[in-house]
């Protein structure tokens, strides 16, 4: 990421490299922690998925259902953190597979991706200070903890895209598709581009799924999450 500030952005760079000396030194205490189970909500195949991550990304979504006047109950809490836990195992199974077969994530892309998030901008502007108030504050996280986790979930993203690219719909099949749907052929080619999209999308969630069904059953996951939840 660095060298691709110094191509790009001379006078960002300066200042984005004292912020990331500092989330380094200020992040040590936290990579010790969290390389333990105890602070950990998963362990998936070797990795732990930090709790503190967890219990972040589910205070987000919380408090964006009570900023849209949801009714935030304990059912809901429940549901919330169910979901996030299972998002956060499969990003983490998606992202090991991405790596086993070569896919990688250059430091230019999370860079890219960094100075073009909105909240980390001042007038229109990358700004590193907006920058490192926005990751310590939102996501309680270091310059390098918040660079990773995002290169991890690309790989993650890159990989989905990779098996979605894979799908291939054949025209007999879009026919036999807009037969089961419709009943007839009738609008077949007004209708034939959105018909190959949804089975493309119906082929790629159960390919996807099948995956993940044999992930899970291949590679050992651990859940710390109940225990973690009785002992706060």
């Amino acid at each position: 990421m660095i060298k691709f500030l110094s191509k790009y952005r001379r006078p960002v760079f300066i200042g984005t490299v004292a912020v990331f000396l500092v989330g380094t030194f200020v992040g040590m205490g936290a990579y010790v922690f969290t390389s333990s189970s105890s602070d950990a909500v998963a362990d998936v195949g070797g990795t732990k998925i930090p709790y503190a991550r967890f219990q972040t990304q589910v205070n987000r979504v919380m408090s964006g259902l009570k900023d849209s006047g949801s009714d935030v109950n304990e059912v809901l809490a429940k549901t919330v953190k169910q979901e996030i836990f299972r998002e956060m195992v499969i990003e983490e199974l998606l992202a090991q597979q991405g790596g086993k077969i070569g896919i990688c994530v250059p430091d230019f892309e999370v860079a890219v991706e960094i100075q073009n998030t909105q909240q980390f901008r001042e007038g229109n502007v990358f700004s590193p200070r907006a920058y490192y108030t926005a990751i310590t504050s939102q996501f309680n996280m270091t310059p390098p903890e918040y660079e990773a986790w995002r290169k991890r979930s690309r790989l993650a993203a890159k990989f989905k895209h990779f098996i979605f690219t894979s799908v291939k719909v054949s025209p007999a099949e879009v026919k036999a598709y807009c037969l089961a749907k419709d009943k007839s052929l009738k609008d077949y080619e007004k209708n034939r581009a959105k018909y190959v999209d949804e089975l493309a999308r119906d082929k790629f969630a159960n390919l996807a799924n099948y995956l993940l069904r044999q992930l899970t059953s291949k590679q050992e996951v651990k859940s710390y999450l109940d225990r973690l939840e009785k002992r706060g």
